[in-house]
């Protein structure tokens, strides 16, 4: 559903939409968790996503060593002792790619440039039954500006994305 975003909003689409990220979180697993580890799940997965973009900053690819070291020193473990799982770290990834949306923003040839942030980034390789079952993809970033393209989705629109995702849909509009 599209429809125009009111003039006098000031926040970055971005903040906007990792705000929602965040509410998501809280909506979702409010009734599994108490607020405070729904907030604190919710840093961890900013904290990892700034440092994995640093790399990305400078067209480092992203390893899986990489990603494991950060998701075990934000979330004070590692993924066999149960401190967070493979899709945790997608999504701190994901996230990641954002940030570095917001720091270098979208360049004369977008296509390109989302495709090299992508080679940049690991598959999804590692998927639980319940996300197959439940068909939980991610959204490419270069397929997500091709929508934004095809759907002529501007700035001044307001897309309403029932799952909530990380908003990277709304970001490359």
């Amino acid at each position: 559903m599209l429809m125009n975003a009111p003039e006098t909003a000031t926040p970055k689409q971005s903040d906007v939409f990792i705000s929602i990220y965040m509410v998501s979180l809280i909506a979702t697993q409010g009734s599994l968790f108490d607020l405070q580890t729904v907030l604190e799940y919710g840093q961890s997965i900013i904290n990892v996503a700034q440092e994995l973009a640093k790399s990305l900053i400078e067209q480092r690819p992203l390893t899986t060593k990489t990603i494991q070291a950060q998701m075990n020193r934000h979330f004070h473990g590692t993924a066999a002792e149960g401190a967070w799982l493979w899709k945790d770290a997608y999504e701190a990834v994901e996230v990641a790619a954002i940030l570095y949306l917001r720091h270098k923003g979208l360049s004369k040839n977008p296509l390109e440039q989302l495709q090299l942030i992508e080679s940049l980034c690991p598959t999804h390789t590692r998927r639980s039954e319940e996300q197959l079952q439940l068909q939980q993809f991610s959204t490419p970033l270069s397929l997500a500006y091709l929508v934004s393209l095809a759907g002529q989705i501007t700035t001044d629109d307001l897309a309403l994305e029932p799952s909530a995702g990380t908003g990277i849909l709304a970001h490359v509009t």
